[in-house]
């Protein structure tokens, strides 16, 4: 029996017989993939809709008492001053858009007592916008920390530390000159006579966000006065030639100054004890420099070493003599040479080669003026060696 030309027709687009299209059941079934896919276009945008409102309503929910980010959006810093509670700690973390609520950083951070506790004072490196929970965290983190810094260099003369401290403090150098020229608040050793030549440590220090004349300064007595009780200073002064702290502090600043390396620095305290032993003249450039208030070179000029200064130990009225005074703060290493100076019997040191430090150390003139010669042809070798010794 023949199959029904329209049931055909609803199974097949073509026609088996022709391969004709059957134009009226293509738009028959059009119709319907249309209807299809205009449902499926309302249930996937209706449930975008309806998911995206309740996300939002989940994010406004989470967010009104805290932000959620850990990286936030901006650097800021903060200033936490001492002595602040962790409520007022809050308030300015939320002044500061770090922290969306400070109730709720407060809250957090009572829920970790011990650790709140080790907030310090100081100024952080933080974010804006961070949660409660990464902003405590931040402030637990020493890295996040302002460090203001402050380097004074071995073998700087006192005006030129002071400089340095003014540059990098931004404090007036008046006023830290102030403080040298009324120092009874400034902690030095008693043995220092009140003269704070000699006893500004050369070291890197923290010097917390407000610093004045007088705390700056403070930082590298104090810190000498430590380095000196951790090696006995003032007690082993009393068994050296020189018998007293201060004189054998005077030593240690020439010692800094002259010597190129910590290894010769015992051998070059020998050669001017010996030197004063024997009533000689130290004849340190060193000296004669500072008395000339000049830097920057190794050699003197014969018009230097003629001044008549107590500090310029090339003249003749110094024989036997150190100076006054400090010519520079010396560290640990110079104040161990001056306590306990190498053995052997030189009277003469010259440094031949500045680049590498190469210093010859010998116990007759010829083979001084020997040394010395080594040393100007060294200088001579180029524009730039001639710089190093002459400036």
């Amino acid at each position: 029996m023949t199959e029904p030309r329209r049931a055909r027709r609803r199974d097949r687009l073509r026609d088996p017989e022709t391969g004709q299209w059957d134009m009226a059941e293509v738009r028959h079934r059009m119709k319907g993939w249309a209807a299809v896919l205009v449902a499926l276009a309302v249930i996937v945008g209706g449930g975008w809709f309806v998911g995206n409102r309740a996300w939002d309503a989940f994010m406004d929910f989470r967010t009104q008492e805290d932000y959620i980010s850990v990286a936030g959006l901006e650097d800021v810093q903060v200033t936490i001053p001492a002595g602040s509670t962790m409520g007022q700690m809050a308030t300015m973390l939320q002044e500061a858009n770090v922290v969306k609520s400070a109730d709720t950083f407060t809250k957090y951070a009572r829920s970790r007592p011990d650790e709140a506790a080790r907030i310090q004072a100081g100024t952080y490196n933080l974010r804006t916008e961070i949660s409660a929970q990464s902003a405590f965290d931040r402030l637990l983190d020493p890295a996040n920390i302002v460090r203001n810094m402050m380097r004074i260099p071995e073998g700087l003369r006192l005006s030129e530390a002071l400089a340095q401290i003014s540059e990098r403090t931004k404090i007036p150098q008046e006023e830290l000159q102030a403080v040298i020229d009324d120092p009874a608040e400034l902690g030095l050793p008693e043995w220092a006579g009140g003269k704070a030549e000699g006893f500004l440590y050369p070291e890197t220090y923290e010097i917390g966000a407000d610093p004045t004349a007088l705390s700056v300064l403070q930082i590298p007595v104090n810190h000498f006065k430590k380095v000196a009780a951790e090696i006995d200073f003032e007690n082993r002064a009393a068994s050296t030639p020189l018998g007293d702290p201060y004189q054998t502090l005077v030593m240690a600043s020439i010692v800094e100054r002259e010597a190129r390396s910590a290894e010769d620095r015992a051998m070059v305290a020998r050669v001017f004890y010996n030197r004063l032993e024997k009533g000689m003249p130290l004849q340190s450039d060193a000296t004669t420099a500072y008395a000339n208030n000049t830097t920057g070179r190794a050699a003197t000029t014969d018009a230097e070493r003629a001044l008549d200064s107590p500090y310029n130990t090339y003249h003749p009225s110094t024989a036997g003599k150190l100076t006054p005074g400090p010519i520079s703060s010396p560290e640990r290493s110079a104040l161990e040479a001056a306590l306990a100076p190498a053995e052997g019997d030189w009277l003469f040191f010259v440094t031949v080669d500045l680049d590498t430090g190469e210093t010859k150390f010998t116990n007759t003139l010829d083979e001084h003026n020997a040394a010395v010669a080594e040393l100007r042809a060294w200088c001579a070798a180029s524009p730039e060696n001639q710089k190093k010794c002459t400036g």
